[in-house]
């Protein structure tokens, strides 16, 4: 049973610190000042100041200024405090380790399921038996005792848990340990008070029957208080007490002379009575007048994550501005909390989180989680970039350590495409240094040492990557690891990262006592969940504004009071939250047993709702009422009161109001600035000075300059161009790269690479052709792996797709030859016009009776034909006007080769003869107008042409966005 002997209620209404403080200085008043005697047990102590400041309060009625405070602690507390356990008490992880180790230890019982879940779900099963006097091995005389009958099922999960149950206290009570919830069970069996030793519970609506049975026990020194209806009977905000009373409980009411129709309201709203909703409504709506109702209670609903924080972000303000002290945010969101968090502090706004956030969050704990994957994917590039940029990486030399990483990322990483690997990235300095001895040499020798120190301390840790080895030896090594290189250091010099280290180090004593073998893997999944189930709270940083903002969750809002509050996220997902799924024993096993059920626990949190109702004048409760696309319902709590109101009155309690100032920007916080604003942008038109005036420019460089003018005068002139990115494999760019030299080598003598194919291909020596370009191939492809690392998967699935296509490519070639004969491949050609040169290099050059025909192999997109005689696309005609200068021999034709699309090869946008001829002339006459502009300074303006701009590397310095209309 879980009665309580003794037991004082007030109303929601009241304020329940006024009401204990009022009977404590009267029942002692004869020992005033000195209140060291009392004892006052409080749910947390996030109100305990609060507390006090009443007690002194009432105190001063006394004529008593100051006193000696009583002591304000939680049950759980004060009673372990009581005594001392002749055994060192075990950790919560250790023990959850041990869990795990028996239930590995009966593979036939859990074949597939996820130990740790398993573990999780029994520990607070065991948990609640422990506190409730209940042991698995009195399970079938209980049900016998009160007539029950045992189900296979339930016969099954009993003999499961007493299995379990009894290996993992046998480990426990073998390794000399005691489990800290037996040591808190024990306490409260045993314990005994001072004769002197007064007791207030306050607020407490979570206890278990040995703590019930510790304060009957001491029953006219323990003192029960709590908030309620006036009739515990009728309200389901009351149904949490139910399971304390009974008809031996002596209840003491207090009542209040204060007509608070807020409280009346809330009263009705959740009475339990013959009386549907609709008649308690129309009831209340003829006692009371709707606007008593209307500067309490505020409700917004917004279906967008942002304008949802926005909300309570600019009430809060409101408040703010109207000097309300104390503002108290009450939500489970986690995510809404880091988001809002961040706007408030923005705006300077004092920040008090109770509950914090999950250790493993923090950036302390991402640099654990980069240290063991730098270990794991053999010292991966990224991840040794994140790290050695992070500030907990330690240099003596800031702006020395800065050069080197850049120069690593640029000149190593990209240069030579290297993913990973200590050695490579050795050798590739290595070979930058041989290459320049002078330059560079105090960041290539920098870079070593800091690579060096990277691989010595990882070592430590790494030696255990391939084995199996207890959760301690992990742990230990991890630690080590981390000292050579200077992270252990500056992981306890920050707030989050000495919470880790520190429990890492408490942890290693209780986690010896398992000599439970892990992998790798396992070990790393057990570290993320010790992270995840530590809170870390970030420190308050106090500004010159004296408002505060407090977050804290529904359980940690007990006894608390605001002067404004905001209750978020009130959707049925957090408050009050999904029915458990119990892995053992349903809803009403649990209840028959006496163990805290899903419904015990709805219970209480209306309880807490509702208290929570009543703890400030001014309350706000937002709802987003869609998440990721999805509709999301309110509370039924909440819908309740909306109901009810618009029962009543035929209105809601939304917020108008607060709706129309958050759809205005001037709502959001502003942070003025000394700064000049920026100059407005215009479109970009510079000149070249001298220095960065060309003399040649390249067939590419003229397709940019016909592209847009700005765009060549950054990428050409300025020497600017878009970051590099790793290649995770070959990418149709190189397969095109390495498809050309393959047909170079074919038609010309290439070093080391077989061929040439010197006779005229026709049908007759086609597989002979054939087999030679496929020889070339393989060889060309085979080089490209030496200086490719890990991609030879890839380029081998290229090499194929280019086997494939050789046969078309010679029956191609058969039909071309039968017209024009191959006479130069991959030849330099350049012009000179008005003492400026123009150069490119052409993929191949037939000869005809009519002429030379040039040839462009494409294994990409090939402009359109329009496009070329148009003169927006430059390079076919540039190729017939640089090869004429360099051969005397006219260009009577030119096309694109396409090979691959449409797993085909074949000739496109031929342009030949008169087309040709006005085309050269064409773009004779466009060359020197563009090198008679350099020469008067006339400015490269930007075109802005959507098409160009679309794939332009310069878009982001044009910033086009900023000054076109």
């Amino acid at each position: 049973m879980y009665a309580l002997k003794n037991i004082h209620l007030t109303a929601y209404s009241s304020n329940l610190f006024e009401t204990v403080s009022k009977d404590i200085v009267k029942h002692h008043e004869n020992s005033l000042p000195d209140l060291s005697q009392v004892v006052i047990f409080l749910p947390n102590l996030l109100s305990q100041s609060l507390f006090l400041e009443e007690l002194l309060k009432q105190s001063s009625k006394y004529g008593h200024d100051a006193i000696l405070p009583p002591t304000l602690t939680t049950l759980r507390q004060w009673v372990c405090l009581q005594q001392t356990p002749n055994k060192p008490t075990l950790s919560q992880h250790a023990r959850e380790l041990i869990l795990v180790d028996a239930i590995k230890q009966q593979p036939n019982l859990f074949a597939n399921a996820n130990p740790w879940s398993i573990a999780n779900e029994l520990l607070s099963l065991f948990d609640a038996m422990l506190l409730n006097d209940l042991a698995p091995d009195a399970f079938n005389q209980y049900y016998q005792s009160n007539h029950l009958e045992l189900s296979d099922t339930l016969l099954h999960e009993t003999d499961i848990i007493k299995i379990l149950w009894q290996a993992w206290r046998q480990q426990i009570t073998h390794e000399n340990y005691i489990d800290p919830v037996e040591t808190y069970a024990n306490a409260l069996k045993d314990a005994n008070i001072g004769e002197n030793n007064y007791f207030y519970c306050v607020g407490l609506d979570q206890l278990s029957k040995l703590e019930c049975d510790f304060l009957n026990k001491h029953n006219s020194r323990m003192l029960f208080y709590s908030y309620a209806s006036s009739d515990a009977h009728t309200s389901r905000t009351d149904h949490w007490l139910k399971k304390y009373l009974t008809a031996d409980t002596n209840i003491t009411e207090s009542k209040t002379s204060d007509t608070d129709s807020f409280s009346t309201f809330l009263d009705k709203v959740f009475e339990i009575n013959a009386h549907c909703l609709k008649q308690r409504a129309e009831e209340f709506a003829q006692s009371f007048p709707q606007n008593s109702l209307d500067k309490r209670l505020k409700i917004y609903k917004s279906n967008n994550f942002e304008q949802h924080t926005n909300a309570i972000d600019l009430q809060i303000r409101l408040w703010i501005h109207e000097n309300i002290k104390n503002i108290g945010v009450v939500t489970t969101d986690r995510k809404l909390v880091r988001r809002l968090r961040a706007i408030l502090e923005h705006a300077n706004v004092n920040i008090h989180d109770a509950a914090g956030w999950a250790l493993a969050t923090t950036s302390a704990a991402v640099v654990i989680e980069w240290w063991f994957q730098i270990i794991e994917e053999r010292y991966p590039a990224k991840w040794i970039i994140a790290l050695v940029n992070s500030p907990f990486f330690p240099t003596t030399e800031p702006e020395l350590h800065q050069q080197a990483i850049n120069f690593f990322e640029k000149e190593i990483i990209l240069k030579f495409n290297i993913h990973s690997g200590m050695t490579r990235f050795r050798n590739a300095i290595d070979k930058i240094q041989s290459n320049n001895k002078t330059n560079n040499e105090d960041i290539c020798n920098y870079l070593n040492d800091l690579l060096d120190k990277v691989n010595n301390s990882s070592q430590l840790l790494a030696k255990l990557h391939h084995s199996r080895y207890p959760l301690h030896r992990y742990i230990t090594e991890l630690l080590n690891s981390l000292k050579p290189v200077g992270l252990f250091t500056n992981l306890h010099n920050d707030d989050a990262g000495k919470q880790i280290i520190e429990l890492f180090e408490n942890q290693i004593t209780h986690f010896k006592l398992v000599e439970n073998d892990m992998n790798w893997s396992d070990c790393r999944r057990f570290i993320s969940r010790l992270l995840d189930q530590q809170n870390y709270k970030p420190p308050i940083h106090h500004t010159s504004n004296s408002q505060s903002v407090t977050f804290c969750s529904l359980e940690q809002s007990r006894l608390q009071h605001f002067g404004a509050l905001v209750i978020a996220s009130v959707d049925k997902n957090h408050f009050p939250g999904s029915r458990n799924n119990y892995v053992f024993f349903n809803e009403q096993v649990r209840s028959e047993l006496n163990i805290p059920t899903w419904r015990d626990d709805h219970a209480r949190h209306l309880h807490q709702f509702r208290c929570l109702l009543n703890s400030a004048d001014k309350i706000l409760i937002t709802v987003q009422t869609e998440q990721n696309g999805e509709k999301t319902a309110a509370c039924p709590w909440l819908e309740a009161i909306e109901t009810f109101r618009t029962m009543a009155y035929g209105d809601s309690f939304t917020d108008d109001q607060l709706e129309n100032l958050v759809n205005q920007n001037i709502s959001s916080v502003q942070i003025e600035s000394n700064l000049p604003l920026p100059k407005p942008d215009t479109q970009p038109m510079p000149a070249l000075i001298n220095d960065i005036k060309p003399n040649k420019i390249s067939i590419s460089q003229y397709q940019s300059l016909v592209d847009c003018p700005y765009q060549y005068f950054a990428l050409t002139c300025l020497k600017l161009s878009a970051t590099d990115e790793l290649q995770e494999e070959l990418d149709k760019a190189e397969f095109g790269s390495l498809v050309h030299q393959s047909i170079h080598a074919f038609f010309s003598d290439v070093k080391n690479i077989p061929g040439p194919f010197t006779e005229k291909i026709s049908t007759d020596n086609r597989i002979k052709a054939e087999n030679m370009l496929k020889n070339i191939s393989q060889k060309v492809f085979s080089n490209a792996n030496c200086s490719l690392n890990d991609k030879e998967f890839s380029n081998q699935l290229w090499l194929q797709r280019w086997l494939d296509l050789i046969p078309k490519f010679i029956d191609w070639e058969i039909n071309r030859q039968t017209s024009f004969t191959p006479y130069d491949h991959e030849a330099f050609v350049e012009y000179e016009v008005d003492d400026f040169k123009v150069y490119g290099r052409l993929d191949r050059v037939d000869k005809s009776q009519y002429g030379h025909a040039i040839i462009d192999y494409k294994t990409g997109q090939t402009p359109f034909k329009p496009s070329i005689k148009s003169g927006e696309h430059v390079q076919l005609p540039m190729y017939a006007l640089l090869n004429d200068v360099n051969s005397n021999i006219n260009t009577t034709q030119v096309e694109f080769v396409t090979i691959g699309t449409n797993n085909s090869v074949k000739s496109k946008t031929p342009i030949k003869d008169e087309e040709l001829e006005e085309l050269k002339t064409l773009h004779l006459q466009r060359l020197q107008a563009f090198f008679q502009s350099l020469n008067e300074d006339i400015p490269f303006t930007a075109f802005a042409d959507d098409e160009t701009c679309q794939h332009c590397d310069a878009f982001g310095i044009c910033r086009k966005s900023f000054w076109q209309s």
